[in-house]
């Protein structure tokens, strides 16, 4: 019989304690083999594989957002993630992050392998497969920061101690033979309009292919030396527009950024799918929520200023991410608290009443612009407002007389606007503002993107023009282009270059957890970080003793010392 807790295998093979999110399923006098036989029990082993992904986003943003070119040191300085010297392999975000990804897709192999002997019903192959596209997700999350990692599609209920290294190539195979399966019509996958954006789904699934191939199409042995094989192949690109048109099935984005991402409308057309957080299904609210909301913005003042929203200063936008907005980008002021009143959440809560203190003008604002927001006053709430430009030079900031750069400003209490489209104001949210987390949903597959991966899969297969029209369509949504400044928004064929793409994924998705590995799938993580990147970081940094690029993460060192397989560490470290 099976031991009662199939977690002692994943334990040994992680090197960690395992999650006590299985605790509520498991029944003392029953073992697994009987639990999970019944329906009640193999529903509650799929929930626990959801659950899983709610560890990704709690406390977990620094590896797929620092040490790029628009996010850096805030009031915390020397982030380990934001500067490559102090990367080791004993990180602990990135032992972290290797280990729940390891326990989400030890649970996915538990639902599959649960799925072939348990009570048969109305829902057992569609969680088999939902389990399936999870365990593919983890494994496109894992090869993308590391490379070659253990490939393992079993459920181990015994201490296996030897895991050998799958190379990239069979590793990426596998993801696409996945997702391509799971969109078929021999999938048990339900639709997006039966799923919601709650549970995997063909949609998504249709999203996650385009990306793979997209991210495969990429590894041409260009840029990365002996780092990643040559293993793109001739139709990744075709095959990754075909695949997110898949997933944009005719649709133009109907939602303004700021709608989409409302926290009051977590289930819009916009979202393909999201992992889910809400008060009722997590242990801690404090501790266990979403920390989307705390990240991308100036501190806000501390415990006194415990009514504003909580912002731990790991991840400052840089003025570059601000500069790349254009006059009549409406995607900007979507994006940014620009109008900070008495406190940070009256924007939502008292809008009319509560008097503006700091007015964060864009970066294109020129004096007459400025005057004309101080002048549309219906309220009366600007007269005593402080202006803060966010260009490089000059402007009055909440600086207390430090000199007037970006760069100073983003180390300072209010000195820099945050990033808003990930703001929980819930009633319950509110009363527990103190905390860095929220339940506010983190979305991980969204319409916008899928138009960019679109775009950037054309680009690159030399049709710029078919690239132009999924910019143009993708700037349709409401709200991009403001009145009078449709020419300043229109693109053009000649635009079409992966610079551009970049840019206009900065633009579209601030915020959201994608900047280093889109850096790092194009190759421009080097040029982009020494060029842009506001903390200093130099060519020398990112490269390793060996002379090698940390162009992957370390592998975590716990999981070589204790790994019984032969493991060599990653170049760079």
């Amino acid at each position: 019989m099976k031991q009662k807790y199939i977690i002692v295998a994943l334990a040994m093979l992680l090197f960690s304690g395992c999650s006590d999110f299985l605790e509520p399923d498991i029944r003392s006098s029953e073992s697994t083999d009987g639990f999970y036989a019944t329906s009640t029990g193999f529903e509650s082993l799929t929930n626990a594989a959801y659950s899983s992904l709610r560890d990704m986003y709690n406390m977990q943003p620094l590896l797929f957002s620092a040490g790029t070119d628009i996010y850096g040191d805030g009031k915390s300085q020397g982030v380990i993630m934001n500067h490559y010297t102090a990367l080791r392999a004993t990180e602990g975000i990135i032992q972290t992050f290797y280990q729940n990804c390891y326990r989400g897709i030890q649970l996915a192999n538990s639902v599959i392998a649960y799925g072939e002997t348990t009570a048969e019903s109305s829902v057992r192959k569609q969680y088999i497969d939902e389990a399936r596209f999870i365990r593919a997700w983890y494994y496109f999350q894992l090869v993308q920061q590391f490379g070659e990692v253990a490939l393992n599609t079993q459920m181990f209920d015994y201490a296996e101690m030897s895991h050998e290294r799958t190379d990239i190539g069979t590793i990426y195979s596998f993801i696409i033979d996945e997702f391509t399966y799971l969109i078929s019509g021999n999938s048990s996958l339900l639709d997006r309009s039966a799923s919601g954006v709650g549970r995997a789904n063909k949609r998504a699934a249709a999203f996650f292919l385009a990306k793979a191939y997209l991210t495969r199409a990429w590894l041409n042995g260009q840029g990365y030396e002996s780092l990643e094989d040559n293993i793109a192949q001739s139709s990744d690109f075709t095959n990754a527009a075909t695949y997110a048109l898949q997933a944009i099935n005719s649709e133009v984005p109907s939602l303004s950024i700021e709608d989409a991402f409302d926290f009051a409308k977590e289930s819009n057309d916009e979202i393909f799918w999201s992992v889910q957080f809400d008060f009722s299904a997590v242990e801690d609210p404090s501790g266990d929520g979403s920390y989307q909301q705390a990240q991308f913005g100036a501190y806000l003042g501390g415990s006194e200023n415990a009514r504003n929203k909580a912002i731990d200063g790991n991840l400052s936008p840089f003025l570059r991410l601000h500069q790349l907005y254009d006059k009549g980008d409406g995607r900007y002021e979507q994006t940014f608290m620009q109008e900070f009143h008495t406190w940070y959440f009256d924007y939502y809560t008292n809008p009319t009443t509560s008097p503006i203190k700091i007015y964060y003008a864009p970066a294109w604002a020129s004096d007459d612009d400025i005057a004309a927001w101080q002048a549309d006053d219906p309220y009366g709430l600007k007269a005593n407002t402080l202006i803060s430009k966010t260009i490089a030079n000059g402007g009055i900031a909440p600086s207390n007389g430090a000199p007037e750069t970006y760069f100073n400003r983003r180390n300072m209490d209010f000195g820099v606007p945050c990033i808003k489209k990930f703001d929980d104001y819930s009633e319950t949210s509110l009363s527990n503002r103190s905390s860095t987390c929220s339940m506010h949903d983190v979305v991980v597959a969204r319409l916008g993107e899928a138009y960019l991966i679109a775009a950037e899969a054309y680009v690159m297969s030399g049709q710029p023009d078919k690239a132009a029209n999924m910019i143009t369509a993708l700037r349709s949504r409401p709200g991009t282009i403001k009145t009078g400044f449709e020419t300043v928004m229109t693109v053009s064929a000649d635009d079409m270059t992966i610079d551009f793409i970049l840019d206009e994924r900065a633009r579209e998705m601030a915020g959201e957890y994608v900047r280093w590995t889109d850096l790092k799938r194009t190759h421009k993580l080097v040029e982009y970080v020494t060029t842009f990147n506001e903390d200093g970081i130099s060519e020398a940094d990112l490269k390793g003793d060996d002379g090698n690029y940390k162009f992957l993460r370390p592998i975590p060192q716990t999981a070589i010392d204790r790994n019984q397989a032969d493991v060599n560490q990653n170049p760079g470290y």
